[in-house]
């Protein structure tokens, strides 16, 4: 019976990979420079990490950008790469490479080179879960335009082209004498009106925008990933 059970859910996960990729692959090449990944999972239980927790961050940030179906979907992922990278990158092997930082950037020869097992890769040179955490999930909700980047005035502006909540919204030119945090601030003066407010992480630049509403839920909930989002 156990036989049985494990080939059907083994023909499930292939026949899954096999239908959710998209991609021309023949041209891609899989390298990796780690020479021995870890073999350990990450501590979510011990650390008070579970999958309602991403369900509150993602609710929440979320809201009605997308259905509660596509919701679900992106919870399941992050609680995955939370969990057990190593099956992440085989479950959503397609997802994973497409969310790494040199996804579509050929070398001099006109390679594609990829690392096969990119969360896994990240989980594998992280000491500690919570910088891991903290970048499975900024990828992840980077990919459904959730969090952004931008570390000086210009890439602050042109970064909210990329969340989803603030694309359509038209801001004012930065002026010359602002950095990344001054010009949030004069971001925040314009949102404000339309109950948004962006928060930033402290000593960093990753940006969300939420409802001005639940600025505090969301910053507590991110707290429980060491993750310090601010308002500037």
């Amino acid at each position: 019976m156990k036989r049985t059970l494990l080939s059907i859910l083994t023909f499930t996960v292939f026949t899954y990979v096999a239908v959710s990729q998209t991609t021309d692959y023949s041209k891609v090449i899989f390298s990796s420079k780690i020479y021995e990944y870890k073999n350990d999972e990450p501590r979510t239980q011990e650390l008070g990490i579970d999958k309602e927790l991403l369900s509150n961050i993602i609710d929440n940030l979320g809201d009605s950008l997308y259905s509660e179906k596509e919701k679900k979907d992106i919870v399941d992922k992050a609680w995955l790469a939370f969990s057990n990278p190593k099956l992440f990158d085989f479950v959503f092997k397609d997802f994973a490479v497409k969310t790494i930082n040199n996804w579509g950037q050929v070398n001099a020869n006109g390679e594609l080179v990829l690392e096969p097992n990119p969360y896994l890769t990240e989980w594998t040179i992280n000491s500690d879960e919570f910088p891991y955490f903290q970048l499975a999930l900024s990828k992840i909700l980077s990919h459904y335009e959730l969090i952004t980047y931008g570390d000086d005035a210009e890439g602050v502006k042109s970064s909210f082209n990329e969340l989803l909540i603030t694309k359509n919204i038209n801001f004012q030119d930065p002026k010359d004498d602002d950095w990344a945090y001054s010009y949030l601030e004069t971001v925040n003066a314009d949102l404000a009106p339309k109950g948004l407010v962006a928060l930033v992480t402290k000593g960093y630049y990753n940006i969300i925008v939420c409802k001005l509403e639940k600025k505090d839920e969301i910053t507590e909930l991110f707290k429980k990933i060491e993750w310090d989002f601010i308002q500037p």
